[in-house]
């Protein structure tokens, strides 16, 4: 039976009945071949089953086409509002096997997805052994199907044939280079193969040699990283594709079969395309039998009620039941081409009863009828022909589809039973060659495939580089697995898994690792009687599935493999095999570690650190799975493990407070001294540290100062700060280098008020972080200098553009909580850069609604000041709340966030101006925030400050007053002259500013205020300070209007009101047009 792929087989597939022994295709050896005895008989008096149309579904497809026309309409307005739509479309299509869901989903969405609306549809399944099976195997599947539907083998467009899909492809190709960066594309490449076809570079496969039984293979330092960093840089990966194909599609649909298989793994991977805001356009739909008990199902549907209870889901259901008999009757005239009669009703009620209108069984059972002469075709009458009677005596009613079709391929010769057998064990999809690799030496595929492709038991794969086939039906598979026996199954499976592994290189074990694995360990865990060299084999082969499945954050299988491994070790391994021992009990702690299971870590971890004849090196990444561990729940026991591992390594530090106060400071003064004598080119042509030892301690010392500084040891933080920098100084560039010498440079600021040294060490750390990193900001680096050091010596425009690529660097490598942290600031700064007001909200509320749907547990009080101020802002009613008000229960006792909420309430009241509350608010904070230490946020708040104490000055009642207010400015101005001389760039507009409002309360000429106000409007103006150009401007008008020029009042009070609207204060600028339309109307009218 040709052409299957596009039949109702491709789903329903075939089934063949215990009694057709005597008429189904005799497969004998002839020439180590198959050869049917079937003889091709004429069209006319075969089943069409080729030709079959889906049946019985109408309401089900009118359902799930209506739910796609809605959702996505067909014209360009509306798709590009679905394109940007947060809420995600999900259908959940349940049914018992064989019900034909796929044929469902494949029939009523192709053509509508890919020649309708030009969008892709691409189907992934997963396989029946759960627990050994790949991660994301269905994501991963349907992945590569959508990349090869965009790109053809030679990477030139694919999916249509015109010019705009080729410029399409290279617009995909631009976009995934931006989002991933070359690192992050080569990380998605291990996982996708295909994608190197649209980013345009080959594959470059790392070949791990597999060593002898003694050793494992050597894995780079950098391979084990923390677990959660880890599946954030995969997660975003995917993300990246999939918002890439969103954005230049106007449609991905994404079908996942045979949910009911699905891994841990991939339902936190698909929580997370759920979460994610970009893919507005992205439906998933999932297939799933309704009969598994033990799945993951019943989570998935519930956390996707939850979702869609908070409008972040439009979720669909749809069990597919069983046909009727009308529907069935319909199918037997499609199949014989016969018109409806009482005799094809009569046998549509009699499958109904035999199948239970199971679509897959009943086209199974008319294929036996046919087969054993039940139903036939009277050349004479021209028609099929069928006794009721006969076949009512003649079969019996089954549920159990499997059973049956197993039982009919056990009337196959024994040739070809042992072929199905062998091609069960190679999983739903399998490569040619490997089938060849574990026949037997008698045995041939010659003409199996085609037969079996013409019953309809396998079908080919097209668009792959070598000769690939996949069972039509994962029925078929699970029958061709029953004909092993089930005592010998283990046995069996065992052997072939050998037979494989001894025929494939060492790039296609890594390839097929999961597959072997599933053959080799039930088997093997199940028997003492392996021999010591299969068991050895065994424990590297389950070491290198752990290892990839923890690059793949898989936990759950790591955890699998590499307790697996364990035990197939022998009694004395940690003296016979010590490097392979060391490899498995490392991930089994940071496994366990990673799964939040502290006693079970601490087994595995005490079973390595009680090695004597182990290094300290060797024992590091136990500890340090043990330190990341403690990090997330208990600072002070992780600070505590840290130092005792340093203090292994040879790096100590003072216990009592006192002394480390003291040790700080003395190491500020000596590298003070010291930096001051290398020049920036010294420091960037420091060598890089070849030796692990120094690297390890880099990276525990880094670890340390942020889990000290977490435990509220802030002293034990900057000493770790100077201990890094001092290995640095000493030893060479290391992988922490930059972060400590950005790290140095606002301790510069706050003991020493030397903003020079500060701009200086922050440029050492920039030109470290050329060659740690190339030109590349990671995101601890970003939040470090673009908090504490860029703003010094760069525009406020630019810290923003570095914290967002900060931002960037951290979603692409994992580090989620920094590049969180870094987005957080960067709204921060565009807050102080005076950026648009109403697209600044907008930003906040997107980062806040992903934030708390990719459940992060980053804690959202470290963007909530900013927000609340940005509100309060816009809020155009006449009594405002006050952000201080609100802060205490914002973000509880957080010192930090409090100080910055004084900082961002002194700003509301300068942008309302409401100089008397600032001045109040000014007294009462104090000139330096203590808890903000050098963070570049002072800038504003001193000069706010400054700017309320003289306004107040000038209006002042009393002498005493005045003088005290005008020397609290002058202390503050002149800091800020300080930091404008000293180089850095966002204060010399304040200073201006000041300047102006100086000459003012001093009673200088007109000339004089004029003069140094426009000098301050333009430096405001070109730097972008928007907001500080409106105020400028309303001050001069005021400083007009109380000489009495009208005129020129009304000009800058037209211009104040144009910079408020720009900054979006639009009530702010209303007022003024109704406060004083009269100045307006003179100058106007001039």
């Amino acid at each position: 039976m040709k052409g299957m792929k596009t039949s109702v087989t491709a789903d329903y597939g075939p089934c063949l009945d215990p009694k057709s022994a005597a008429t189904s295709p005799s497969f004998v050896w002839e020439n180590k071949s198959f050869k049917s005895s079937k003889v091709t008989s004429m069209t006319i008096d075969q089943l069409r089953f080729s030709e079959l149309q889906l049946r019985g579904r109408d309401k089900e497809q009118r359902t799930l086409l209506e739910f796609l026309r809605i959702n996505y309409p067909m014209d360009s307005k509306s798709t590009q509002q679905h394109r940007h739509s947060h809420v995600k479309k999900v259908i959940l299509v349940s049914g018992v096997s064989g019900v034909g869901k796929t044929r469902l989903i494949q029939d009523t969405f192709i053509r509508p997805v890919e020649v309708e609306m030009r969008g892709i549809f691409a189907i992934g399944k997963y396989d029946l052994q759960q627990q050994t099976a790949e991660p994301y195997q269905g994501i991963v599947s349907a992945c590569q199907e959508m990349l090869r539907k965009v790109v053809d083998c030679d990477g030139k467009a694919a999916l249509w044939t015109s010019v705009e899909s080729t410029t399409m492809l290279d617009d995909i190709r631009k976009d995934l280079v931006l989002e991933l960066g070359q690192k992050g594309l080569s990380f998605l490449v291990k996982v996708l193969p295909l994608v190197s076809k649209i980013n345009g570079i080959e594959e470059e496969l790392s070949v791990e040699t597999l060593t002898e039984a003694d050793g494992i293979p050597e894995e780079p330092a950098d391979t084990f990283g923390k677990m959660d960093e880890v599946q954030a840089k995969l997660h975003f990966a995917f993300r990246a594709l999939f918002r890439t194909f969103c954005k230049h599609l106007p449609l991905v649909v994404m079908v996942l079969d045979d949910v009911q298989w699905v891994d841990t793994a991939s339902i936190e991977l698909i929580t997370d395309l759920i979460a994610d805001r970009e893919l507005g356009n992205l439906t998933l739909v999932f297939l799933y039998r309704s009969n598994e008990s033990e799945s993951l199902i019943p989570n998935l549907t519930k956390e996707l009620l939850d979702k869609e209870s908070k409008q972040l889901v439009r979720l669909m259901q749809i069990e597919v039941g069983r046909l009727l008999e009308n529907d069935v009757n319909s199918i037997i005239l499609d199949l014989l081409s016969m018109d409806s009669t009482p005799a094809t009703i009569g046998l549509a009620k009699l499958c109904c009863r035999r199948t239970g209108g199971n679509a897959f069984f009943l086209l199974a059972f008319l294929r036996m009828l046919r087969d054993n002469g039940y139903l036939e075709y009277n050349f004479g009458l021209l028609s099929w022909t069928w006794d009721l009677e006969e076949i009512e005596s003649e079969t019996v009613a089954t549920t159990n589809v499997v059973e049956l079709t197993k039982c009919k391929m056990s009337s196959f010769s024994k040739d070809y039973q042992t072929l199905l057998m062998l091609s069960s064990c190679l999983g739903h999809s399998f490569k040619k060659k490997h089938l060849e690799i574990i026949l037997p030496k008698e045995c041939s595929t010659e003409d199996f495939f085609a037969v079996a492709q013409e019953e309809g038991i396998l079908e080919l794969l097209t668009g792959r580089k070598s000769t690939q086939y996949r069972w039509t039906h994962d029925t078929i598979q699970e029958a061709a697995a029953l004909l092993i026996p089930r005592d010998e199954s283990l046995k069996f499976k065992y052997d072939v898994g050998k037979q494989l592994l001894s025929g494939i290189d060492e790039i296609e074990i890594r390839q097929c690792l999961f597959v072997v694995l599933g053959l080799l360990n039930p088997f093997a865990l199940d028997t003492e009687t392996l021999p010591l060299d299969e068991r050895l084999q065994l424990a590297n082969l389950n070491y290198l599935a752990a290892v990839q499945s923890s690059k793949l954050s898989s936990i759950s299988s790591a955890s699998y493999f590499v307790k697996s491994g364990i035990s197939f070790l022998p009694e004395n391994h940690w003296k016979s095999h010590t490097e392979l021992s060391l490899g498995l009990f490392t991930i089994a702690t940071e496994v366990e570690g990673a799964q939040m299971h502290e006693h079970a870590m601490n087994g595995y971890a005490n079973e390595v650190l009680q090695q004597d004849h182990l290094t300290i090196l060797d024992k590091l990444r136990v500890y340090r799975a043990q330190i990341q561990y403690w990090g997330k729940s208990n600072d002070e026991k992780s600070v505590e493990l840290c130092l005792s591992t340093l203090k292994q390594l040879g790096c100590r530090f003072p216990r009592i407070p006192f002394f480390q106060n003291i040790s700080l400071f003395y190491s500020l003064m000596k590298h003070k001294c010291e930096l001051k004598k290398r020049t920036i080119q010294e420091i960037s042509n420091l060598s890089i540290v070849i030796s692990p030892e120094i690297r390890e301690m880099g990276s525990l010392l880094s670890e340390l100062s942020l889990n000290a500084y977490g435990a509220g040891k802030v002293t034990l933080s900057g000493l770790c700060t100077m201990k890094l920098l001092s290995l640095t100084l000493e030893n060479g560039i290391h992988g922490s280098s930059s972060y400590a010498f950005a790290s140095l440079a606002p301790f510069f600021l706050v003991a020493f008020n030397d903003l020079k040294a500060t701009t200086h060490i922050a440029k050492y750390a920039d030109a470290m972080r050329m060659r740690e990193h190339g030109n590349r900001y990671t995101a601890g680096f970003s939040m470090i200098q673009g908090c504490f050091n860029l703003p010094w010596s760069h525009t406020w425009h630019h810290t923003v553009s570095v914290l967002r690529e900060g931002y960037r660097s951290g979603m692409r490598d994992g580090h989620f909580r920094d590049g969180l942290y870094c987005i957080v600031a960067s709204f921060s700064s565009s807050f102080l850069a005076q950026a648009h007001l109403p697209t600044l909200k907008s930003e906040i509320d997107i980062y806040f609604r992903q934030t708390i749907e990719l459940d992060t547990g980053i804690p959202l009080n470290n963007g909530i000041v900013i927000k609340r101020c940005v509100e309060i802002l816009l809020d155009d009613s006449e009594v405002r709340p006050s952000l201080l008000e609100e802060a205490t229960s914002l973000v509880g006792g957080d010192k930090f966030n409090i100080a910055m909420a004084h900082v961002f309430q002194g700003q509301i009241y300068y942008a309302l101006g409401d100089h008397q509350k600032g001045t109040a608010l000014a007294l009462k904070t104090g000139m330096l925030l203590k808890q903000l230490l050098s963070c570049s946020a002072n800038m504003p708040s001193i000069y706010h400050q400054c700017f309320s104490f003289y306004i107040s000055a000038q209006n002042a009642k009393n002498w005493r007053m005045r003088r005290r207010l005008q020397k609290l400015a002058k202390k503050r101005h002149n800091m800020l002259r300080k930091w404008s001389k000293d180089g850095c760039p966002n204060v010399v507009h304040y200073v201006a500013i000041l300047d102006s409002e100086l000459a003012i309360l001093t009673g200088s000429n007109k000339k004089v205020v004029e003069d140094l106000y426009h000098r301050a409007i333009v430096l405001a103006a070109r730097g972008g300070m928007v907001l500080d150009a409106a105020v400028a401007n309303e001050r001069l008008a005021g400083y007009f209007e109380s000489l009495g020029d009208n005129i020129e009042a009304g000009r800058r009070f037209e211009q104040a009101i144009q910079y408020y609207e720009d900054y979006g204060l639009l009530h702010r600028a209303i007022f003024l047009q109704q406060q004083y339309k009269d100045h307006l109307s003179t100058w106007s009218l001039r």
